[in-house]
């Protein structure tokens, strides 16, 4: 049996008619697909104790990208430049990465999952990249394709993420403005733009735990070589399976 992928969603208002749906990027499901894995979408919903239980169905998770993450969970006010926020979701999706983290589940976190792994464990963010960190770069070209490449990032050769591109160098597409300002304990950072913005970060004891602040999801098919991470999360997850049974 191929190993199942669990993919976070988030909510959205729609008109014609009004109601709320649970979505996400169809570019994550086809990314687990290529890699050979079964995808699985978690809804937000407000059971805390479905937690278990939609654990106990997959073999690994992505944390996907999207609203900004409440200041408030690191105790901090936001600022301006904070202005999608989904108490619910922040609420909902840590509480789904602690317990992940207790199994041992491979994890990966992509953009806002990334973050989220970071806050979930005591670290803190860059409310607002631009007007928080000097000389920031550009990190969020809003008229450009998800799937051009559109900067450079450094990959430390002793991490997890050189183990699976076998690079010290790539280019990555970018589309944020929040990153990881303060790490938390039992993480470590990997990754860097030339600005000094935090790229991608790992846990020091688990076998998988990787954030990356750009969306390899949307890259599978233009750029192959980011089908790397999600094949390196599937075998990771088959082991979890085989070794769960």
């Amino acid at each position: 049996m191929r190993p199942i992928i669990g993919i976070t969603t988030f909510w959205e208002n729609k008109n014609r008619p009004r109601k709320l749906y649970n979505l996400v990027s169809h570019n994550y499901i086809r990314s687990v697909q290529l890699a050979g894995g079964i995808p699985i979408l978690i809804p937000l919903i407000d059971d805390k104790r479905a937690i278990i239980n939609y654990l106990n169905m997959i073999d690994g998770i992505i944390f996907t990208g999207g609203n900004d993450i409440s200041p408030l969970i690191y105790e901090e006010n936001p600022i301006q430049q904070v202005q999608t926020i989904c108490e619910e979701r922040d609420e909902f999706e840590i509480e789904l990465f602690l317990e992940a983290l207790k199994l041992d589940m491979p994890i990966l976190g992509v953009c806002r999952g990334m973050q989220l792994i970071n806050v979930a464990m005591g670290g803190t963010l860059y409310q607002d990249i631009y007007s928080q960190r000097k000389n920031s770069l550009g990190h969020f070209p809003q008229n450009t394709p998800v799937h051009n490449l559109y900067h450079n990032i450094r990959i430390n050769p002793e991490s997890k993420l050189f183990d699976i591109f076998k690079k010290t160098e790539m280019k990555v597409n970018s589309f944020h403005h929040q990153g990881v300002k303060e790490v938390a304990e039992s993480l470590e950072e990997t990754s860097w733009a030339a600005d000094g913005t935090i790229e991608a970060i790992e846990h020091i004891n688990k076998n998988f735990v990787i954030g990356v602040q750009w969306h390899p999801e949307d890259l599978t098919i233009h750029h192959p070589i980011f089908l790397k991470l999600f094949e390196a999360l599937l075998e990771e997850a088959n082991n979890y399976r085989i070794n769960k049974n």
